[in-house]
């Protein structure tokens, strides 16, 4: 698993946002699934955008597959719109992928070859990277936008009928607003990575959460920064203990689980802290995503818990392959297992 700082980018207005009609749906073919020719009013869509080069698109499958069994009144719709290679083998090579993956697939997937709903739903948007999900209500309206291993609660919400659309649309405004900030913050990074001094990005970082204190992407930055390149350990768990306490995606928690355990000095480890992230990484993506579960083993191994980092990582291997995850991660998982249960000491 790799972990870098997260992008802060500045996106240009969007014409497409939280509170639009949501655009036509626009394929050339479907590919599993019965086929969609529009959007129904009263009918709930996720329309997710994808690549089969992806890697974080593949890792996200079973996820994508646990939340359409969970919610089978809403139509899960994948879109391929940014597929590579020669254009005439595009379809062919998607269907090999796509058959491939059986019911670990367990929704439908259609493909955009010439990129009309790239255009009229991702660019529109202002969304410049996959996997991105769009969440649609039974009227037609775009109620969420943004990374499908984040849209748990918004979908059940939106499923329950409970969703607080004005209340979507002013944090998607206070995000449009805070852009500028965006930009200054992705120079600074920039400034910081290449002199190793991250002074004045962190200042910075400082000033913009005290005018967003619920933007957790700025929050998990500065993380980010104090527990790798600033060497700031004490200081990375405080801001961690913070976002701990916050309403985060299972993503999100694992992330803070990974870098805890592994990218800070291995005598600065908060290791409690790191396995109060994994848990609750774990219980929100409902023990099926094999790449928390991983998570989830390592710390326990780093714990001293050998037992329980041989079993978890067995879960998470049985559920790599289960779900058909691709073989190098699987690969080494099983390489991560057999290390757990040869190796005597449980440390790295």
């Amino acid at each position: 698993m790799i972990t870098t700082l997260i992008a802060l980018v500045l996106a240009a207005p969007a014409t497409l946002t939280v509170g639009s009609k949501a655009p036509p749906l626009a394929v050339d073919a479907w590919v599993k699934g019965e086929p969609v020719k529009e959007l129904q009013t009263g009918t709930s869509y996720v329309v997710e955008f994808w690549a089969t080069w992806c890697g974080p698109c593949i890792a996200g499958i079973p996820h994508l597959t646990a939340m359409q069994k969970e919610f089978p009144a809403v139509q899960f719709i994948s879109v391929a719109a940014s597929e590579n290679g020669p254009k005439d083998k595009q379809l062919d090579k998607l269907k090999t992928f796509v058959t491939s993956k059986g019911d670990a697939m367990g929704y439908r997937v259609a493909y955009d070859s010439d990129r009309d709903m790239g255009k009229s739903w991702m660019e529109a948007a202002e969304q410049n990277g996959i996997p991105c999900a769009f969440i649609v209500g039974k009227d037609g309206v775009i109620q969420w936008i943004g990374h499908p291993m984040e849209m748990d609660k918004p979908l059940a919400a939106v499923a329950a009928g409970t969703w607080d659309l004005n209340k979507a649309k002013d944090a998607a405004s206070a995000q449009a607003k805070s852009e500028e900030t965006s930009k200054e913050l992705s120079k600074l990074m920039r400034s910081a990575q290449k002199s190793g001094d991250y002074t004045g990005l962190l200042a910075k970082l400082d000033e913009a959460i005290k005018n967003n204190p619920d933007n957790t992407n700025m929050l998990m930055t500065k993380f980010q920064i104090f527990a790798g390149p600033a060497k700031k350990p004490q200081e990375a768990i405080a801001v961690g203990k913070q976002l701990l306490a916050m309403d985060l995606s299972s993503m999100e928690f694992n992330q803070l689980a990974w870098v805890s355990a592994t990218e800070m000095p291995e005598k600065s480890r908060d290791l409690d802290f790191s396995l109060a992230a994994a848990q609750k990484a774990v219980s929100i993506s409902k023990s099926e995503d094999p790449a928390i579960l991983d998570t989830l083993a390592r710390v326990y191994w780093d714990r001293g818990d050998k037992a329980k980092a041989q079993s978890t990582e067995q879960q998470a291997v049985d559920l790599g392959v289960k779900s058909n995850m691709d073989a190098d991660t699987l690969g080494e998982m099983k390489e991560t297992l057999e290390k757990y249960k040869s190796t005597e000491g449980a440390k790295n």
